[in-house]
């Protein structure tokens, strides 16, 4: 660790004498390989040093920003760039707002074209993740393989020798190149997409997991779905996708959750023909298998981890709809459970929002199932909206709370019509504003185009 004080000590010195080269100024900013063990270092002169760096990184990234204004550079020198600069992107102990906001200048400045994005991926990317090819892809075509390369321990072999993570913050430039390629460049830059891609999805470590999703996201948005399909890509992406959901009892459980079911569905939205079968199962999987199946049962006393299995399931429920049906017996009383009283937890009002967000879509798309769990639904929010009105909370988060359960019971009234004067006659003055749909901003379903 020596030579990193020295060599902030020597640039400082130099930078003092003469305007550094396009060239080390680039040098300059590359991320100290310390930073992949931070939070393990102990020693307080690494961590001063560190300190150090990173202060004066922000002084080089304005300069690198002026010197791009007298630089002709060549794609080669762009990428080495651009490989530099985007680990700035993300959040993490190396950067800071300060920085992400400079680095985003400074990438705005490049003219994005797909030779010099296929530079990038060529000569930076693909040889940091070459030396661990993923077992269940050809890595010179970028398609699915029948059977994983080296047997059913071949898993196990891409995690040795990682060069990759050498290269702090390679996965943001693997993802700000995704977002950039257009839908007909995908054919030709396939091979190099999907390899990496891969390698972070099915990575061990959680962060890089998250990262992976980040990277469908991008290459769902703008790759043809016919080319998922006919590499076999689309399965492969659904299986990663679908274990994530499994991957409980972590600080990072949340953030990957919410990351995996949502790409997730936009995968199967997105490859599978709306009412067909393949459509229905996979969808089925997520929901069955991955939320209920896994989350509820094994992690259940993670409210974290259930509040985020919560958020995820309006779009699900959106996309199966009356498919939803089959699991409402795990479903009702999930989503109406945060709403009763508990002696032994206190009230997580973002849960109960995400609880209603989640029922008032439930009894939208199920509602010829609706009149068997009128009463449950019912009685859950009656109980809630007594405790708040007793409680005479009227701050923001209350005023929430009431206007998600009146929107529930409008479409309760909706689904199932009748006589709810039984709840009225038990006190008029409490619930008559619970019903009252001139109070609330509920829009009719038609109002909003669908």
């Amino acid at each position: 660790m020596a030579v990193l004080v020295e060599d902030v000590a020597e640039d400082s010195i130099d930078l003092g004498r003469r305007e550094p080269s396009f060239e080390s100024l680039l040098e300059s900013i590359r991320i100290p390989p310390e930073y992949a063990r931070y939070q393990e270092i102990g020693d307080p002169l690494i961590l001063d040093s560190l300190m150090t760096w990173k202060a004066q990184t922000l002084d080089r990234l304005h300069s690198l920003r002026e010197a791009l204004h007298n630089e002709k550079l060549t794609d080669t020198k762009l990428a080495q760039a651009i490989f530099l600069v985007t680990p700035f992107l993300s959040e993490n102990k190396w950067s800071s707002d300060a920085a992400s906001t400079i680095v985003r200048e400074i990438l705005e400045y490049f003219d994005v074209r797909i030779s010099l994005l296929e530079v990038i991926l060529t000569s930076k990317i693909k040889p940091a993740f070459q030396a661990t090819n993923h077992p269940m892809l050809n890595s010179q075509t970028g398609r699915a393989l029948n059977r994983p390369v080296g047997g059913s321990m071949a898993a196990h072999d891409m995690y040795e020798g990682q060069v990759w993570k050498s290269y702090l913050g390679i996965e943001e430039v693997l993802i700000w190149c995704l977002e950039r390629i257009p839908t007909d460049a995908y054919d030709r830059l396939w091979y190099l997409v999907v390899p990496p891609t891969m390698t972070l999805l099915d990575d061990y470590e959680m962060r890089y997991k998250v990262a992976g999703t980040r990277a469908v996201d991008a290459v769902l948005r703008t790759a043809p779905p016919d080319l998922l399909l006919r590499t076999g890509v689309a399965d492969l992406f659904f299986t990663s996708l679908k274990r994530a959901l499994t991957l409980l009892h972590s600080p990072d459980t949340p953030a990957l959750l919410r990351a995996a079911a949502l790409v997730a569905v936009e995968l199967v939205s997105r490859t599978s023909p709306v009412g067909s079968e393949e459509r229905f199962n996979r969808l089925c999987e997520l929901l069955g298998d991955g939320i209920i199946g896994s989350v509820w049962v094994y992690a259940y006393r993670d409210p974290n981890t259930i509040e985020a299995s919560v958020d995820v399931l309006p779009p699900l429920f959106e996309a199966l709809g009356i498919g939803v049906s089959r699991y409402l017996k795990a479903i009702i009383p999930q989503l109406t459970h945060p709403l009763r009283p508990s002696f032994d937890r206190p009230p997580h009002t973002s849960l109960q929002l995400a609880s209603l967000s989640a029922l008032q879509i439930v009894v939208r798309v199920c509602a010829p199932r609706m009149y068997r769990w009128k009463g449950a639904v019912l009685e859950s929010i009656a109980t809630r909206w007594v405790m708040l009105a007793d409680s005479g909370c009227d701050d923001r988060q209350a005023n929430q709370l009431r206007g998600a359960m009146r929107s529930v019971c409008i479409e309760l009234l909706r689904a199932v019509p009748g006589d709810y004067d039984r709840l009225l006659d038990l006190n008029e003055t409490m619930f008559i504003t619970l019903f009252d749909i001139s109070s609330t901003s509920y829009v009719p379903t038609e109002a909003k185009g669908g």
